[in-house]
């Protein structure tokens, strides 16, 4: 791809005017015709179930508390192609990034995006993010995908499993190839070390709601096939976690905002859905800490 996005060492305006220490550093982001500057944070959210009415709500939270954010990091299940107008939910959220002043949006894909699309994409580029027709600053990563902003390193891996798929149909709003793979693993685990990992699959042991929220499964919507992929796909996330021992990790799909901090200064952040709280946040790049936005 030849319209990577460079950022060179050139300050942006802090958020909230403070001032502090700017890292040099490089965003390989498919976007073109925007201006390059360094960026000291990022947001972060969780699953939007292609929700525009909570894209506009989201990134209107984002401009009023967090104004000098260019990049959004999307947890999974924007919901690429849904059953919803899709149209109407693209066009709603490029008219709310332009509204906010957000520049871009990669999206690391969950198991309610159409990997129907993005496996074969995926598969015939695994380095390059599938940008969206029509918009030019969305783009979906592929899994084991790494990039840097702000001087940090940002490892993608996408996908997890539907634990109700025994009541969805195959090729329409559920796929095998939504769940990470052995060989996606590999991928991700041989670029080395990362500083923020972005998974849609949650981790075992990352933090203690979610970890209570595993163990109670709701029987009546899923089935042991779909709790049998579950604990499949979560184990493969949770041990690229294990071994590469990244300071953060941000993760959708449960629904629910947790926090889960461990050993080393690492922690773990569970981000909830559409028209929750916690379901939006931003990260410092300068120290990787982390401001819930409500």
């Amino acid at each position: 791809m030849n319209d990577f996005y460079s950022v060179t060492a050139q300050p942006s305006r802090p958020m909230g005017g403070r001032r502090g220490v700017f890292r040099p550093g490089h965003v390989q982001l498919p976007v073109s015709g925007v201006t390059p500057n360094v960026e000291t944070h990022v947001a972060i959210a969780g699953d939007w179930h292609s929700s525009g009415y909570w894209a506009r709500q989201a990134l209107k939270m984002l401009q009023e508390q967090a104004p000098g954010v260019r990049t959004l990091l999307h947890l999974g299940d924007f919901n690429l192609t849904a059953n919803v107008p899709w149209s109407a939910y693209r066009r709603n959220v490029v008219e709310a990034m332009t509204a906010s002043g957000l520049e871009r949006i990669f999206v690391t894909p969950g198991n309610h995006d159409d990997w129907g699309q993005l496996g074969p994409r995926f598969q015939a580029h695994p380095n390059e993010p599938y940008r969206l027709p029509k918009t030019q600053t969305i783009a979906f990563l592929p899994r084991g995908y790494r990039f840097t902003v702000g001087g940090r390193t940002f490892l993608s891996l996408g996908g997890a499993a539907s634990p109700d798929q025994g009541k969805r149909i195959e090729g329409k709003d559920w796929w095998r190839t939504e769940e990470p793979a052995e060989a996606d693993a590999a991928r991700a685990l041989a670029g080395g070390s990362a500083d923020v990992m972005l998974t849609h699959e949650a981790i075992s042991g990352g933090s203690r709601l979610v970890d209570d929220v595993i163990a109670r499964p709701n029987h009546r919507l899923f089935d042991e096939r779909g709790l049998d992929a579950s604990r499949r796909s979560r184990a493969i996330v949770t041990d690229v976690w294990t071994q590469l021992s990244p300071a953060r990790l941000f993760h959708g799909h449960m629904h629910v905002r947790a926090e889960g901090h461990h050993s080393a200064g690492r922690s773990v952040y569970s981000l909830a859905a559409n028209n929750s709280p916690g379901n939006i946040g931003v990260l410092d790049l300068r120290d990787l800490t982390w401001a819930w936005l409500d």
